[in-house]
């Protein structure tokens, strides 16, 4: 893999290189739109293409026309989606990209002889240009077409740079192995102190092993196309490891796959992958703006949080369904740009459209699907509280789950770095509740037993068999709530007392139970300054767990009720806690 710079290839035809909206780091929020198409596709040894020709053709038309209409700054669809047919169609029609605008375009496979007959037939329309390799009609190549207008308004050239995959993905059949022509540049554009290169699916392998990652980790936009079943697996992650390891906060990368559940045919004979989706937008920025309503107005329309531990990088992940993204979002980095307006607050999720059949367009749906409606069930008797929760903000349903729970190491536990359900590791298994497409067995199990927890715990509530004195004048008249204003209370009676309440469930052992206690109580403790408040947080704590003859008590129930100092000394040291 050799990392050529397109103004070197753009002067070797006597071409000046373009200024990129996306590269300029003024204060400027740039646009994106994506395209994570739905996979039905068939491979053979002439290559891999989408299967359904007719609806490939429309869909990836309308999608071309949304990208001209909403003057998106950076355009990209993913590895082996584009038809050549739709993006020469289209440029002959005058659908191109604006000045300044760029699209990153992942197409069909295509010979490389074949591709010699487009620059030839293209001539009048756009310049294509594309690394010199021996034609092989036995192979096909997997390229990545950058379209792009050079030149004044009145002398304007539309351009194809078309960058070929490098290095071959491994399977069982040695499918690429066999039949890809690789190339050998991938192609780096540079703007005003940022850069932008694509890689397309396993050239990841090569940019990780290589050292491409740690020359080019610093002020860059890196964008990853794929058609990929396994996009998490353990050596597509090792270049994002290298990415995000260094200090400095100023690389973002964008992984675009198909949508989950390619069907792969071969013939007349079908694959299903089973895969999840996979896209994500990962990045660092400071400045990250991490506030409730905003991310839940991301998850709303389609794009969910969580916080990747292992690269210390917060990480976007896409609806798994097939759809289009357009976001809002600032540019990788700012210079000269005064403090007062200069934030990364990273992408904003503007608008989802799912494909209408009926309309034969993309048309914008207001929320997208996250899966809660239909697991929150599990909850039993509390399903419409969580439900009612989360429709208002995702981020405080999963606290409470967590509080519920007693799944709380210290006094940050609800940040979103240490909220337990929002965290992944390196394993990049996705374990939140609100948000349950993943399909990993860990992560279904995970979303399971935090529901029906509450739901014991809301039976527990409702009911007189577990009642505490310290309860009573809140029972029967309490909703799940949680507040930054009071981050270590779940529940709120109506006349706006406030309570914390957690079951343990049946996998918890009696010093497990009364660790947890001491932490929740050892948190209240310190988040109230005022005696009164301090002592009356203390009196509605309460703890269940079902003890050895499997009866569902609670913990140390009078432990709290007759204290009548502030309680100054602690009983747990938090930040001992591990």
């Amino acid at each position: 893999m050799d990392i050529t710079p397109v103004s070197t290839v753009l002067a070797e035809v006597g071409f000046g290189s373009p200024v990129l909206n996306v590269l300029v780091p003024n204060e400027q929020n740039y646009t994106t739109l994506l395209m994570q198409p739905r996979g039905e596709i068939e491979g053979s040894a002439e290559g891999v293409r989408n299967r359904d020709r007719d609806l490939a053709k429309l869909q990836f038309s309308r999608f071309l026309e949304d990208a001209r209409e909403t003057q998106a700054d950076l355009v990209i669809t993913p590895e082996y989606s584009m038809p050549w047919e739709v993006l020469c169609d289209n440029i002959k029609d005058g659908v191109i990209p604006e000045k300044g605008k760029l699209w990153a375009l992942g197409c069909e496979s295509i010979k490389y002889s074949e591709l010699d007959e487009i620059k030839e037939e293209f001539a009048p329309f756009a310049t294509v240009l594309y690394e010199t390799m021996p034609p092989d009609p036995q192979r096909f190549t997997d390229p990545l077409a950058y379209v792009f207008l050079l030149g004044d308004d009145g002398n304007s050239k539309v351009v194809v740079l078309v960058q070929f995959k490098t290095y071959p993905m491994g399977d069982n059949d040695h499918f690429e192995i066999s039949n890809l022509q690789t190339g050998a540049h991938v192609y780096q554009f540079d703007g005003q102190d940022i850069k932008l290169v694509s890689l397309i699916c396993s050239d990841a392998f090569a940019f990780a092993d290589e050292g491409h990652a740690d020359a080019l980790y610093d002020r860059a936009l890196i964008v990853h196309i794929q058609l990929n079943g396994k996009p998490r697996q353990t050596q597509f992650r090792q270049y994002r490891d290298r990415l995000f390891r260094f200090g400095g906060n100023a690389t973002e990368l964008i992984c675009l796959n198909w949508a989950r559940n390619v069907q792969e045919w071969c013939g007349e004979v079908k694959k299903s992958w089973k895969n999840v989706g996979g896209s994500a937008w990962y990045l660092q920025p400071t400045g990250f703006d991490d506030r409730d309503e905003t991310l839940a107005a991301n998850h709303k329309r389609g794009l969910y949080y969580t916080w990747c531990d292992a690269l210390r990088s917060h990480a976007l992940f896409f609806n798994y369904k097939p759809a289009t993204y357009f976001l809002e979002v600032t540019k990788v980095v700012h210079l000269g740009v005064p403090k007062s307006i200069s934030r990364s607050r990273g992408p904003q999720l503007r608008r989802i459209c799912i494909w209408d059949a009926a309309a034969k367009a993309w048309v914008e749906q207001e929320a997208a699907d996250d899966g809660f409606p239909t697991l929150v069930a599990e909850s039993g008797n509390a399903k419409d509280e969580i439900k009612r929760v989360a429709e208002t903000n995702p981020f405080q349903a999963e606290r409470i789950l967590a509080l519920c729970s007693g799944k709380i190491s210290g006094d940050d536990w609800h940040t979103l770095p240490s909220l337990d359900s929002c965290v992944i590791n390196e394993s990049e298994i996705i374990y939140r509740v609100t948000y349950c497409q993943d399909t990993n067995e860990n992560a279904c199990d995970f979303r399971v037993a935090r529901l029906k927890r509450l739901g014991r715990l809301w039976d527990i509530l409702q009911g007189d068999e577990n009642s505490l004195p310290s309860l009573q004048d809140i029972k029967g008249n309490i909703s799940l709530n949680w507040s930054p204003d009071f981050p270590h209370q779940n529940i709120v009676s109506d006349k706006g007392q406030r309570a914390t309440v957690i079951y343990m469930g049946e996998d918890s052992g009696i010093a497990q139970v009364e660790k947890v206690k001491k932490i929740a109580a050892e948190c209240l403790r310190r988040y109230f300054s005022d005696d009164s408040d301090r002592r009356s947080s203390l009196q509605r704590l309460a703890v269940w767990y079902r003890d050895d003859k499997n009866q569902v008590v609670p913990f140390k129930p009078h432990q709290y009720v007759q204290i009548d100092e502030a309680f100054e000394a602690s009983e747990y040291d938090i930040g001992r806690s591990e």
